[in-house]
C-alpha cells in the first residue's frame, strides 16, 4: 500500500523511460541503432539504472519486442504501451497505471544518450533534498525532460494527450529547477541527429 507520509530522504522514485515511439522521422526503430557498441535504448536503460532510483519501468511499444530483446539482462520492468500511436500522453497513462508503489517518478527520454547517470541522479537528490512537486530541467533557454513528479500529480499525467508541458505550467510555482549544460541537449530523431551522436561520441572516446 502507497505511504501517506514518505520520508523523502527514503521515498520510492521510479525512473521511467519512454521508449514507446515509432521513431517516424529516422525511418527504423531509433532505439536499436547502435552507439557506443549497444542499441540506443540499453544505453538509456543503464544509465538510469546507475542513479540510484528505487526501480527502472520502461515504457515500450512500436516493436516491443525487438526493444525488449535489447534489454535482455537488465533488472528493469516494463509496460507495453499499445496506444503509442496516439501521442506521448499515452506512454504517461500507461506508466501512471504501473506506478501503485511509488512516492514519485521521474520521466526520462531513451532517445537523449547524454544525459548520463550523473544528471539522473542530480534529479534524484534533488527531489529527496527539497521535496517538490516537480524537479524540472533547463539546458540554457529550453525545458527538457528528464522531469520528476511527485505522486499527487501523477492523476494529471494520465489526462495527457501529448508531454508533460501543460503540468509543469500549471505547477510553476512548485516546481525546483536544475540547470543542465546545454550541449546534453540531443534528441535522436533523424538520420542527421544519429550521426552527430556517433560523431560526438566518437570524438569523446580515448
Amino acid at each position: 500500500m502507497h505511504r501517506n507520509a514518505p520520508d523523502y530522504t527514503d521515498a520510492m522514485v521510479t525512473a521511467v523511460a519512454l521508449a514507446a515511439g515509432a521513431s517516424t522521422r529516422m525511418g527504423a526503430q531509433k532505439l536499436l541503432l547502435p552507439l557506443g557498441n549497444e542499441p540506443l535504448v540499453r544505453r538509456a536503460a543503464r544509465q538510469l539504472l546507475d542513479a540510484g532510483f528505487a526501480e527502472v519501468l520502461v515504457i515500450v511499444g512500436s516493436e516491443h519486442e525487438k526493444v525488449l530483446a535489447a534489454l535482455a539482462g537488465l533488472p528493469i520492468r516494463h509496460a507495453i504501451n499499445a496506444d503509442y500511436a496516439t501521442g506521448m500522453g499515452s506512454s504517461f497513462r500507461t506508466a501512471v497505471e504501473h506506478l501503485d508503489e511509488s512516492d514519485a517518478a521521474m520521466f526520462a527520454l531513451a532517445d537523449q544518450p547524454f544525459v548520463t547517470a550523473k544528471e539522473y541522479r542530480a534529479v534524484l537528490d534533488a527531489y529527496r533534498q527539497h521535496a517538490p512537486a516537480i524537479v524540472s530541467v533547463r539546458y540554457g533557454n529550453v525545458t527538457a525532460p528528464p522531469q520528476l513528479f511527485s505522486r499527487a500529480l501523477f492523476p494529471e499525467l494520465a489526462q495527457l494527450e501529448d508531454g508533460a508541458r501543460p503540468v509543469l505550467e500549471r505547477h510553476r510555482d512548485q516546481t525546483f529547477v536544475i540547470d543542465f549544460p546545454a550541449e546534453l541537449l540531443l534528441d535522436i530523431d533523424t538520420p542527421e541527429d544519429y550521426e552527430r551522436a556517433r560523431s560526438r561520441l566518437s570524438a569523446q572516446s580515448p
